[in-house]
């Protein structure tokens, strides 16, 4: 869309704000005729998913407290009931089958031939994209994980006042002033998130605070994957995208700092890849703050009473991963077009912009350096959905 042309990634030309609109191939007039049978089986799998969220709670935040003082068996079978309700919700969205491979750039016996059949534990941190609230239900489904968001202090922030253009000035869309690139709030820690709230903010901006919140949270990664019980699962974007590329990571996130500290974990990259939407059956991405409009209205909402969706998991082989001893930052971003050029702004980010490309090859993708979470913000300033 034209108006929303000053979101568009000005190194790879990519919107990735913009909700991914499904080929009208199909007549609108038959599509009508299929409106009530699409709302039946709306609402019997709205009905299904309320039931397996209250299963959920009665499981999980009930029964398995009786577990509590045990902590080895709680995690045991709070991981089991939480892999059943996830995975039997995927099921009702029409994830029937979910893929999964390991990729490797290694080639020969030393490449993926040599699949890792060792599975994320506690003290390990998985690195992965957001674009959707389907991400979070599976990895919930696999490892049962603490979610961590980043967050930000908006005291530090020294953004100036956005200049009215566009719709403001008569001016068109074209004129819009992104002033918000260069005025990044400073990053306080990480903040676990439970799985609920997380599915809800699906599509929001990461938390910011005026000070650093009395709630619980973590100054750094290496803190946090000490003192939780399960593996850590990080979204370095903070926010949702299209799925069209990966977000420039945030400043000061995954500093180097957190990956040279000995500690036994290991780190995994995973990249989620969602089949494009057909003319019945929209996106399952959701880069607006709209999660349940999104679930109610795009997901559930299809004429066939079991739709089928594909979703590949790609994990990047241990041996190449940020927790390998060969693994060597300078090395990627010195083969990474304009890598060095990038973290030579910035010594810190040689860390955070060596594993933005590798998950970028994970999924064989490409990513918006020019845009970020705050970038997002003015986005949703302008479209009018702004949520924190």
């Amino acid at each position: 869309m034209e108006k929303y042309s000053k979101w568009r990634d000005p190194g790879t030309g990519i919107q990735p704000f913009l909700p991914i609109v499904p080929p009208r191939s199909v007549s609108p007039i038959f599509v009508a005729l299929l409106g009530p049978c699409s709302l039946v089986h709306a609402i019997a799998r709205t009905i299904l998913l309320g039931v397996i969220a209250a299963l959920h709670v009665i499981l999980v935040d009930g029964l398995c407290l009786v577990f509590t003082p045990v902590p080895s068996i709680y995690r045991l079978v709070s991981s089991g009931f939480t892999a059943l309700t996830c995975r039997l919700a995927l099921g009702i969205m029409g994830y029937w089958w979910i893929t999964t491979d390991i990729y490797s750039p290694k080639r020969g016996k030393n490449g993926v031939s040599q699949i890792s059949k060792v599975s994320p534990k506690k003290g390990d941190l998985i690195i992965t994209n957001w674009t959707s609230y389907v991400d979070v239900l599976y990895l919930a489904f696999r490892h049962n994980p603490t979610f961590l968001l980043p967050i930000f202090s908006t005291a530090s922030s020294s953004t100036a006042p956005t200049a009215k253009t566009g719709r403001h000035t008569g001016t068109g869309s074209a004129s819009i002033n992104l002033s918000s690139s260069s005025a990044q709030p400073d990053l306080i820690g990480y903040e676990p998130i439970p799985l609920f709230a997380l599915l809800g903010r699906t599509g929001s901006l990461p938390p910011t605070y005026d000070l650093p919140p009395t709630t619980k949270y973590y100054k750094n990664l290496r803190e946090a994957r000490r003192k939780e019980g399960r593996p850590v699962v990080l979204f370095p974007e903070g926010t949702t995208s299209n799925g069209r590329a990966i977000l420039r990571f945030a400043d000061g996130v995954l500093d180097g700092s957190d990956f040279t500290g000995g500690e036994d974990g290991q780190v995994w990259i995973k990249y989620f890849r969602h089949s494009p939407p057909t003319a019945f059956a929209s996106s399952t991405t959701c880069p607006i703050p709209t999660p349940l409009n999104h679930l109610l209205f795009s997901l559930l909402y299809t004429p066939t009473p079991i739709p089928s969706r594909s979703l590949h998991v790609r994990t990047l082989h241990p041996s190449a991963s940020p927790s390998s001893p060969s693994f060597l930052p300078s090395e990627i971003l010195h083969n990474a077009p304009g890598g060095l050029d990038s973290a030579a702004k910035d010594p810190k980010a040689v860390w955070r912009e060596a594993i933005g490309v590798v998950l970028a090859e994970t999924g064989r993708i490409r990513r918006t350096k020019g845009m970020g979470w705050v970038e997002k913000a003015s986005f949703l300033d302008y479209s009018g959905n702004k949520r924190r």
